[in-house]
């Protein structure tokens, strides 16, 4: 029986927009309906893994540092993890477990994607963008390059349709569904519940039957991150510098830097 992990953000799930300039923060309504929401696509998503044969079954709830859902209705049978928090050691605990494919539920769209619902790329305030060998990336493309290298391939998404879109341009193989038609950063065309809960049942199903293999990136790698405010860049650089030595400088401007990496561990340091 093979093992699966549910990667759990909340932006993309269904029926969720979020409040402008705030976007999904604890003290909004859109907040409660993306939990309720989230919480939904989760047992979902475990309902089908468990019927259709799966072993055991991880959930990391990594939005805003996890702790969101409602862990006393989320199926039983499911396992959570707690990673360290720090992003050098994002998806760490993938070298403890057992796991053959992850599922991506409530990912949303890049930092600047025209009508991905509120999209941004690991901190909408302080990052603009992140560019791996050149090509733009968001945190589907940074976690499932990260779990690559622990074999465990990127199988399902179920988000907005910008995001999903995006998750086919890092690989067509991803089995996915639309949970919502962007129409802006706070606005969608919603699907029906009920129609996004059964594609979802039958996509995760479909992709366990797939021999998915991780799509795979060789060292060393070329990063480019633009941060909004020039202090987070210099930050940056100084803090690596001593690391990565004449491996790091900016790119172009004072806001912008950039870094060879030779290994997962740098990867990590720099995204």
């Amino acid at each position: 029986m093979k093992n699966y992990l549910i990667a759990v953000d909340l932006e993309g799930v269904h029926g969720v927009v979020g409040e402008a300039n705030k976007g999904l923060t604890e003290d909004t309504d859109e907040y409660k309906k993306a939990v309720v929401s989230a919480t939904s696509e989760v047992n979902t998503v475990a309902k089908s893994l468990f019927d259709n044969g799966a072993g055991k079954v991880y959930i990391w709830d990594n939005h805003n540092g996890g702790d969101n859902l409602f862990t006393e209705l989320i199926d039983s049978r499911v396992e959570s993890v707690y990673p360290i928090k720090e992003m050098k050691t994002r998806l760490n605990f993938l070298a403890d477990i057992n796991v053959n494919g992850i599922i991506y539920i409530g990912y949303h769209a890049r930092e600047g994607s025209i009508n991905g619902v509120l999209a941004h790329t690991y901190n909408s305030s302080a990052i603009q963008y992140i560019k791996v060998n050149g090509k733009p990336v968001g945190e589907i493309d940074v976690d499932s390059t990260i779990a690559s290298f622990f074999g465990v391939p990127a199988i399902f998404v179920a988000s907005d349709d910008v995001c999903v879109a995006q998750a086919k341009e890092y690989d067509e193989r991803i089995e996915t569904v639309i949970t919502k038609f962007g129409t802006g950063r706070n606005s969608a065309n919603f699907r029906r519940t009920e129609i996004v809960l059964s594609e979802i049942y039958d996509g995760v199903k479909k992709a366990m039957t797939f021999d998915f293999k991780p799509v795979r990136y060789e060292f060393p790698m070329e990063i480019e991150v633009r941060y909004t405010r020039m202090e987070s860049a210099y930050r940056k650089l100084e803090e690596q510098t001593p690391k990565f030595a004449d491996r790091i400088s900016f790119a172009g401007d004072a806001h912008t830097i950039k870094a060879t990496v030779n290994d997962l561990d740098e990867y990590r340091l720099i995204v």
